[in-house]
């Protein structure tokens, strides 16, 4: 139950992180979707997010069944699949589909 409640509010931080660029920032319930944040950017760019965190050292990746259940479910709502790495250092935000790294849109329509 401790990993699931640390694990809650590294995606808490992430919601106000990305909130902070201006985003609508939608939670799943329990952990029951294949991703834990549904992100829509004032860009109309849509993000749907896996967070993965850990105490120290570098977060673990995805299972492939994660990975390949949040890049489907990206596809259906044409959304951009990310993997968001929490560690001490920050937030590292990367393409589940390429690896590359993500920077969240800015604030302002372009």
């Amino acid at each position: 139950m401790k990993h699931y409640k640390y694990g809650k509010r590294k995606e808490r931080k992430v919601a106000q992180l990305l909130r902070g660029k201006g985003a609508s920032v939608k939670s799943s319930p329990a952990s029951r979707s294949s991703a834990d944040l549904t992100v829509t950017f004032p860009t109309g760019t849509k993000w749907r997010v896996q967070v993965k965190s850990s105490r120290r050292g570098q977060p673990a990746s995805p299972s492939r069944t994660d990975l390949g259940r949040l890049k489907q479910s990206s596809t259906k709502r044409g959304a951009t699949a990310v993997i968001a790495k929490v560690s001490p250092r920050g937030v590292e935000y990367t393409s589940a589909r390429s690896g590359r790294k993500l920077t969240p849109p800015s604030r302002r329509r372009r």
